[in-house]
């Protein structure tokens, strides 16, 4: 190995190894035990430890309870201005929202500013937990100015999308801000999304906005990095 080649470090070996295992099992088969594993592989636990969590953060493992399985791919979620429901329903894969619950909010200066409503103005907040093919992924928390929402509390079916429901009421999107960024999830969000507190987070941070420019809703997104990736289509 000359200077200038990267140092293949014991980890990714059994990485590797533990990849060919899997490729002899199918999505749902449950993952040999780390003790098992590094029996087989004569390492050490923490090797094989930290071989599954290169493998969890990529999707090939999932986490369910005490058990690790075989991941389903990852889902793919284009960033665009859209409705994570109708996306994932055009991909061929079941989605849904169990509800976490209403709250009516008073707004503080920054949601204030971000929403472009006085300080103190009534602001309606939905927060859903997202599912595809019944696996949890992603913790959704929708802050509305109550003003342009007369009636969505009693009329809005929680499992569908409320970017339908938003266009029904003749509003457009026309542009978004986004910010990316990535984290981990605090005690209440990993028992939402039913993970470990570790595992890694895509946290996105957006604000829409209607044909007249004028903000329509701030969104906080939260999906797990082990189930999810995104792609973005640029143009020069």
């Amino acid at each position: 190995m000359t200077a200038a080649e990267p140092r293949v470090l014991k980890h990714q070996v059994v990485r590797a190894q533990i990849e060919k295992l899997l490729l002899g099992l199918d999505i749902g088969d449950p993952v040999p035990a780390e003790r098992d594993l590094a029996e087989r592989f004569d390492v050490a636990r923490e090797t094989v430890r930290q071989s599954l969590r290169e493998l969890l953060v990529a999707g090939r493992i999932e986490r369910r309870g005490r058990t690790t399985v075989v991941g389903r791919p990852k889902v793919v979620q284009p960033l665009m201005i859209g409705s994570y429901t109708e996306d994932a329903l055009a991909q061929g894969r079941t989605a849904g929202r169990i509800p976490v619950g209403w709250t009516d909010l008073k707004a503080d200066e920054e949601l204030a500013a971000e929403l472009q409503i006085p300080v103190g103005a009534p602001v309606l907040e939905i927060e859903r937990v997202l599912t595809t093919d019944d696996t949890r992924v992603g913790l959704e928390t929708t802050r509305l100015p109550a003003y342009r929402y007369p009636g969505l509390i009693t009329d809005f079916d929680h499992r569908s999308s409320l970017y339908a429901a938003i266009r029904a009421r003749g509003i457009e999107f026309a542009r978004t801000t986004e910010v990316i960024e990535t984290t981990l999830p605090d005690a209440r969000e990993a028992a939402l999304l039913t993970v470990d507190a570790r595992t890694p987070m895509f946290l996105l941070n957006r604000v829409s906005y209607d044909q007249n420019d004028i903000p329509i809703e701030k969104r906080r997104s939260l999906y797990r990095g082990d189930r999810m990736t995104f792609t973005a289509t640029l143009t020069g």
